[in-house]
């Protein structure tokens, strides 16, 4: 039984490994958010459990930098998770996926396998072969997979956090060859936006929270503000034409809210500097308040 006290929200500010430094501004401006603070005002409660930076100087590379956030990430993640306590990470770049999931996985896969969906316009299942960018971004459904940089496909456990079977992909409409052909292969199930259109967006989702559901423990859910269309989400890095709308997505997210198998939950991407009229902030904030609100209705 999940703990119904207070919804935690845990920011990873770091962009260190997308497109922009920027993006790690992200949790940050969640955090100062006046819209944020007008749903606890509401009586939602909300409370940050903890804000993640990267260090201001550093000698070490990149990738060891990358690998202490997340262990620290993932770290937190895991005690929430044991505690029973409802949970968001707020990223920062997609990379914050390494921690948040190795976290629940930590915490959980002694008593069965984690599920996974995964929202967002692209793949994020380049490995160090296929990537042409070298963005670790873009990188880490595979890593969570077992496959790509031993830094990262190690955190606090050695092993997979995640099979093939238990994960679906819904949104996406840009990729690689490289990555594609590595998920067919592998058989990961994936919900492109066209499939998405032909067949509408709540029986994808409940195929989605059924896949994720059948053999597992529990799931997550990781969201990419990318996923969505740019003329509401403007503030990303790497915007797709063609998105997701709110219309269809809160309804849906707020069907799966009282799950006793919802473990967790990610928003990431949201890169202020390039937000316009703060219309990508409102949209983050939107999300949580459907997330957090059974916390405070229960």
């Amino acid at each position: 039984m999940i703990n119904q006290s207070s919804y935690y929200l845990i920011g990873f500010a770091s962009g260190l490994a997308g497109v922009a430094a920027s993006a790690g501004d992200g949790p940050i401006v969640i955090q100062q958010s006046q819209y944020l603070a007008n749903i606890i005002n509401r009586g939602i409660e909300i409370k940050w459990h903890d804000m993640i930076k990267p260090p201001i100087v550093t000698t070490q590379s990149l990738k060891d930098v990358l690998k202490l956030e997340c262990t620290t990430l993932a770290t937190a993640v895991s005690h929430l998770v044991g505690k029973k306590q409802q949970l968001c990470v707020v990223g920062g770049d997609h990379a914050a996926a390494l921690g948040t999931w190795s976290g629940v996985y930590h915490s959980i896969h002694e008593q069965g396998d984690l599920g996974l969906i995964w929202v967002d316009a692209h793949m994020d299942s380049h490995t160090p072969e296929t990537s042409e960018s070298g963005r670790i971004h873009g990188m880490p459904l595979a890593c969570l997979l077992g496959y790509g940089y031993s830094e990262f496909t190690t955190i606090l456990d050695e092993k997979p956090k995640v099979k093939p079977e238990n994960i679906c992909l819904i949104g996406v409409r840009s990729y690689e060859a490289g990555e594609a052909e590595f998920l067919k292969r592998l058989g990961v199930r994936i919900y492109f936006m066209d499939e998405i259109k032909q067949r509408g967006f709540n029986i994808i989702w409940a195929e989605a929270v059924a896949l994720v559901s059948k053999n597992t423990f529990g799931y997550g859910v990781s969201i990419d503000v990318d996923a969505f269309d740019p003329s509401i989400a403007p503030g990303v890095d790497v915007p797709e034409p063609d998105g997701l709308f709110l219309d269809d997505f809160l309804p849906a997210l707020s069907t799966i809210t009282n799950d006793p198998k919802l473990l967790a939950t990610e928003i990431v991407e949201l890169d202020p500097s390039r937000d316009q009229q703060t219309i990508t902030e409102k949209l983050v904030v939107a999300i949580l308040e459907v997330l957090a609100k059974p916390v405070s209705s229960s």
